[in-house]
């Protein structure tokens, strides 16, 4: 207990000493039994926060078949990864099949000189080199002593950021001489053609020179008849809402063919999502209302009226259904594979639900989205979910807010508690020590008095 220590009193004689701790122990059963109730509040509050935390899981999921756009998705796929791959964006993409062949891929400028015999040792001599950038202008750097071999050149040429990338590579066509400076453009396209370097060097080793080059070339392809040439290898405007990605050419005469449709796995994979999400919830439900004669119901949340409201909301919204709508093709969520199962949990048959979007995919998509808003199963679980944990009035919100509030106000009461009962054992110390004061006074004036009487010596008989 804060502020009163056993130590304080223990000048007092045994009896007293046990009448302090039973008279502290005393005043300090209100205390305990205000530490027992924080402990269940504690646990039954962390046990919401665990639920809470799975419904804001679901509530971030909801939104991903929330709606008629959400709900969808695309896939692009193409006959040859190795010569196109690429993306759909579901809200612009012209789904069908695309017959296109690459005639050409969009090249860098580049230019590969002589080879050297030593890519470290010879030296090239110094002097400078001249670029023609893309806008004409020209530029100069310069090679000193140091830099004067092919490691050197290409070192202070990456370093000048004239937007162009200059490599050794070792060429194994000849045996002495192995080694080549390979200068390109960063980009391609022939809007990124530039003119090659000029090199003005002397004193060196060896000479370097421009051996062969070739210019920066767009990509082409041919689409619908057509040939189309792209500054790019990615081109975004071919076919719309497509995103192609060239990575080589096809055979003369044979287009491959890119599709683009409904990605009915992704959309089965994201309503799996879903449904894990709201058994995760359900079961935890279920796991808190299991209990027996044994139950610890202080560690549980078992028979709780939030819980309680959490589960009837979303079965509410997941049992809605439109049986009195002839139109509908599916009307309920058993109509694509997803129902309550004996354990107060959700099934999902993927290969069903898989099957009513390959077969009528619009008429699931109504079920499930409706029109985003209030109409659709979704939707409708969305305002269930927002009415369970949305800040302020959400049901779990509340019940969390409560319970904070019980907190609080049991700490304050501890608080309180602890301080009268530190006044109150201050004051019992102070009376049992001059009460133990009193009674070693008479005990000592005994003691006197016997010892007195022991060395009277009584008369002879």
């Amino acid at each position: 207990m804060p502020g009163i220590s056993m130590d304080s009193v223990s000048n007092l004689s045994p009896e007293f000493q046990k009448a302090f701790s039973a008279a502290v122990q005393a005043e300090r059963r209100p205390i305990q039994q205000l530490e027992n109730r924080k402990t269940t509040i504690e646990s039954k509050t962390n046990l919401l926060n665990d639920l809470n935390t799975k419904v804001e899981s679901l509530k971030e999921t909801l939104p991903t078949v929330g709606t008629p756009f959400a709900i969808r998705e695309l896939s692009f796929t193409s006959d040859d990864d190795k010569v196109i791959t690429g993306s759909a964006d579901k809200s612009a993409a012209d789904k069908g099949k695309h017959n296109l062949e690459v005639l050409q891929l969009a090249g860098s400028a580049s230019a590969l000189y002589n080879p050297i015999s030593d890519k470290n040792e010879t030296s090239m001599g110094t002097g400078y080199i001249t670029f023609s950038k893309t806008n004409g202008e020209t530029e100069e750097i310069f090679i000193d002593q140091e830099n004067s071999n092919l490691e050197g050149i290409a070192r202070v040429i990456n370093s000048a950021g004239l937007g162009v990338k200059a490599t050794v590579v070792n060429d194994n066509s000849e045996d002495e001489l192995a080694y080549r400076l390979l200068i390109r453009a960063e980009g391609v396209g022939t809007q990124n053609n530039i003119g090659f370097p000029e090199l003005y060097l002397a004193g060196g080793e060896e000479e370097l020179y421009v051996e062969s080059q070739q210019g920066a070339s767009n990509a082409v392809i041919k689409y619908q008849g057509f040939e189309i040439q792209s500054p790019t290898n990615e081109l975004k405007d071919i076919i719309p809402g497509a995103t192609l990605n060239l990575k080589g050419t096809t055979d003369p005469g044979k287009p491959i063919t890119v599709t683009i449709e409904q990605d009915i796995p992704k959309t089965t994979t994201k309503m799996k999502d879903v449904v894990d999400k709201v058994n995760q919830i359900l079961s935890f439900v279920q796991s808190q209302n299991k209990m027996d004669a044994n139950t610890d119901t202080s560690k549980t949340l078992g028979g709780d009226y939030g819980i309680r409201l959490v589960e009837d909301r979303l079965r509410s919204a997941l049992q809605q259904n439109f049986i009195g709508d002839p139109t509908r093709k599916f009307r309920s969520l058993g109509d694509v594979g997803i129902q309550f199962n004996k354990q107060g949990t959700l099934t999902f048959d993927e290969k069903k639900f898989q099957s009513a979007l390959e077969s009528n995919f619009e008429d699931v998509v109504a079920l499930m989205a409706g029109n985003g808003e209030s109409s659709g199963i979704i939707p409708t679980v969305i305002n269930a979910v927002n009415s369970i944990s949305n800040a302020g009035s959400g049901v779990i919100t509340n019940q969390l807010q409560n319970y904070n509030n019980q907190l609080r106000t049991i700490d304050r009461n501890i608080e309180t508690k602890e301080k009268q009962i530190e006044r109150k054992a201050e004051a019992l110390k102070n009376q049992l020590a001059s009460a133990q004061s009193a009674l070693n006074s008479m005990q000592g004036q005994s003691n006197y008095f016997q010892s007195t009487l022991n060395s009277v010596k009584p008369p002879n008989g």
